[in-house]
Formats: C-alpha cells, sequence, structure tokens
C-alpha cells in the first residue's frame, strides 16, 4: 500500500494537521493536534493511523522570501519532532499565504463561530495541496 503524506501547519498552540489519499491525490483536514507535552507522541499516533511516509511542514517565511522568527521555531520543532520519530522524511513548504487562503475559504464556506477551531487545519490542508501539486508536475 502506498505511504501517505500527513502536512503540519506549526502554530504555538495548536498544530494543524491533513493527510492524502494514498494516491497523493485529495487533501484532508483532520482535528488539530495541541502543540503540549504530548504534541510528539500525538503525531506519532497519526502517521501510524495513516500509513505516513512523508511529513509536509508548512515553512512561515516573510514575504520577502526569507526565514523569520516563527521559521526558525518551526524549525526548532521538526528538530525535536525528528528525535521522536527519527525514521519520518520530512519536506517543508512555503506556506506564506495559507492562512488567508484558509481565511478567505471559511468565510465563503463556515460560520463565524466556527473558523477560529477549523483555521490551523485548513492550512494544513492547503500546505499540503502545495505540496502535492509540486510532487504531480514532476
Amino acid at each position: 500500500m502506498k505511504k501517505r503524506v500527513l502536512a503540519l501547519d506549526v502554530g504555538n498552540k495548536r498544530i494543524g494537521v491533513a493527510y492524502s489519499d494514498p494516491l497523493g491525490i485529495s487533501a484532508n483536514p483532520l482535528p488539530p493536534v495541541e502543540n503540549n507535552e504530548k504534541v510528539f507522541e500525538r503525531i506519532k499516533e497519526l502517521i501510524d493511523q495513516y500509513n505516513v511516509g512523508t511529513l509536509v511542514v508548512g515553512l512561515p517565511l516573510t514575504l520577502k522570501g526569507e526565514e523569520g522568527e516563527q521559521a526558525k521555531i518551526t524549525k526548532e520543532f521538526v528538530e525535536e519532532l525528528k528525535k521522536h520519530i527519527p525514521d519520518i522524511n520530512v519536506v517543508f513548504v512555503d506556506e506564506r499565504f495559507t492562512t488567508s487562503l484558509a481565511e478567505k475559504h471559511l468565510r465563503e464556506t463556515t460560520k463565524k463561530s466556527k473558523r477560529k477551531e477549523k483555521i490551523d487545519s485548513v492550512s494544513a490542508v492547503y500546505i499540503l495541496k502545495t505540496y502535492l501539486d509540486s510532487i504531480s508536475m514532476r
């Protein structure tokens, strides 16, 4: 069976999560993971549950395409994650506009009261779509 791709939108409080179908065509949101002391254990569970071979992590670059403070925090998070899950393939994807795309999508499709709880995982869907589109063009 082909391995899936799992995408993460790393935030200080929550991590948005999305997974691909086995063919790498669609991106599906999962409930966000709380960024606490159990975060790496929970991500490992998702990797096992969804038969994940590649982890795609959104890298928040500045508008100039440079790495700022949040990108540094994200890379440190991934370094720590790899200590817990050393055999996972990690790919960074530019996530500069994913939050604004997710907000626009949610404004058009979701009640205002439900948007905050969905924004992280919808952002992860856009990160995953960016990655899946890039590998389908190869």
